[in-house]
């Protein structure tokens, strides 16, 4: 269903929806639409109908167009972030879930827009980890039709998930090719990210024996990683690029200390992978994640990974977070307790009320990825109730966190079945890693599948 700004200016009859003044819709149309004379309409999301305009009017859509256009002397605009649905869900059902997580396609698809016009390189999606924990498949199937050609996962079944939304992209397997699974690599058109000379043995036997001209990914530990083949092996092999039928597409790189742009040897491995390219004559190169797109060109060498920035998390910790937030995270109160000074709840060791103090039970815990405070008891982590922040009150058991809302002016906002905000725009998934002296990355991964999930373009 739409979620439709200004009723008073529409109206639905018989599976059609009639624009008689200025009219804005966050959501996607579903039914065959008329714009009358003079009149506007902008739609933030897909238009599924047909269309009519009639003369003077004008219509901006944010989306797609999917039906047909009768244009009778109106204007059309189209800014189509190629998102095929509004809406999608996943996981259990809203009724039965313990919460509600909602993940904005749009805003990854800014995010990835973003940080793609950062740079003159490609720019690739990492959606290794289920996308961060944050699913795949609609992640990937937007990020495709956006634009995004390049996609880094962590594994092969991870690569058949987007092989499946985004059926002519490249994909590289960064776990690397296990013994025995080459012909997997053919069957969904993959390719591994080689870490040793014994792997790259392997796969050169399998593709002279198969004939496959897939392609590889050489991966060159130019820090201190400890993960890829040494400078040496790197430039001993390299003669093997100057022959045809090379199986080598991409050199690649981990910039081990991205997060902190003023390190030394951040210079160093950028000199060393620019080095090391000249020895791969025309084979491109990759080095910078998230954080090392904001070093500049340098580092961007001809393709970027954009990775944990595409789904809010903060590429430059120092600074303020240039990227848009993606997820809202909710959970409804199942009771609610009073205590006296001095009691204690179950599963929190150690913490007491000091005062008489009213908690709030919420519907999740560390199954659900929900962190621990990175102090003893410090309230440090906080939740957002009848519009007010209160404080976690010690630590999450595995299915319930406490939150004292003692302070909440109006007591009322605290009942039994209503809904507590834990991430949002004004509580981020930064902020959480904060306070757990956590990282964004590990918050968002191990949120976990028993949350009710929305998948949504506006």
């Amino acid at each position: 269903m739409s979620n439709v700004a200004t009723l008073s200016a529409q109206k639905a009859v018989e599976g059609l929806l009639f624009v008689g003044s200025s009219s804005d819709i966050n959501g996607s149309v579903l039914e065959d639409t008329i714009v009358q004379k003079n009149c506007s309409l902008h739609i933030r999301g897909n238009l599924l109908g047909s269309l009519t305009i009639e003369s003077g009017a004008k219509v901006v859509i944010e989306g797609s167009v999917d039906g047909k256009i009768i244009n009778r002397g109106g204007r059309l605009v189209v800014n189509n972030k190629g998102l095929a649905a509004c809406v999608t869900t996943d996981g259990p059902s809203e009724a039965e879930a313990c919460g509600v997580l909602k993940i904005s396609l749009s805003a990854i698809v800014s995010n990835w827009d973003r940080l793609a016009k950062n740079t003159e390189a490609e720019c690739a999606a990492v959606v290794k980890g289920n996308a961060y924990g944050c699913g795949i498949e609609p992640i990937a199937g937007a990020l495709a039709k956006t634009g995004c050609r390049t996609f880094f996962v962590s594994n092969i079944p991870e690569a058949k998930r987007v092989r499946a939304v985004a059926p002519n992209s490249t994909i590289y397997v960064l776990s690397g090719l296990f013994s025995g699974t080459g012909q997997a690599f053919t069957e969904i058109n993959a390719r591994p990210v080689i870490h040793s000379s014994i792997e790259l043995a392997e796969w050169n036997v399998f593709v002279t024996s198969h004939r496959w001209a897939g392609g590889c990914a050489l991966h060159v530990d130019t820090g201190e990683s400890r993960l890829g083949l040494s400078l040496e092996e790197a430039a001993a092999i390299a003669s093997r690029v100057r022959s045809p039928g090379h199986n080598i597409s991409l050199l690649i790189s981990r910039l081990d200390n991205a997060d902190e742009p003023a390190h030394p040897l951040n210079d160093r491995q950028i000199s060393l992978l620019r080095d090391l390219r000249r020895l791969y004559r025309g084979v491109p190169a990759s080095l910078a994640n998230s954080s090392g797109i904001f070093f500049g060109p340098k580092a961007h060498f001809d393709l970027v990974r954009a990775g944990a920035a595409l789904y809010g998390v903060n590429p430059t910790p120092h600074g303020d977070n240039p990227m848009l937030p993606v997820i809202e995270l909710r959970a409804r109160i199942v009771q609610v307790l009073n205590l006296a000074p001095g009691e204690t709840i179950a599963d929190n060791a150690g913490w007491a009320a000091k005062r008489p103090t009213r908690l709030a039970l919420v519907s999740a815990g560390y199954a659900d990825g929900y962190p621990r405070s990175g102090s003893a008891f410090g309230n440090k982590l906080q939740a957002i109730i009848g519009g007010r922040r209160c404080p976690v009150a010690g630590h999450p058991s595995m299915d319930l966190l406490t939150i004292d809302v003692t302070d909440l002016p109006d007591p009322t906002a605290a009942r039994f079945g209503e809904m507590v905000t834990l991430i949002s725009p004004e509580i981020s998934i930064n902020d959480l890693a904060a306070a757990s002296k956590s990282t964004g990355r590990e918050v968002l991964s191990h949120l976990g599948r028993r949350f009710h999930r929305i998948y949504y373009a506006i």
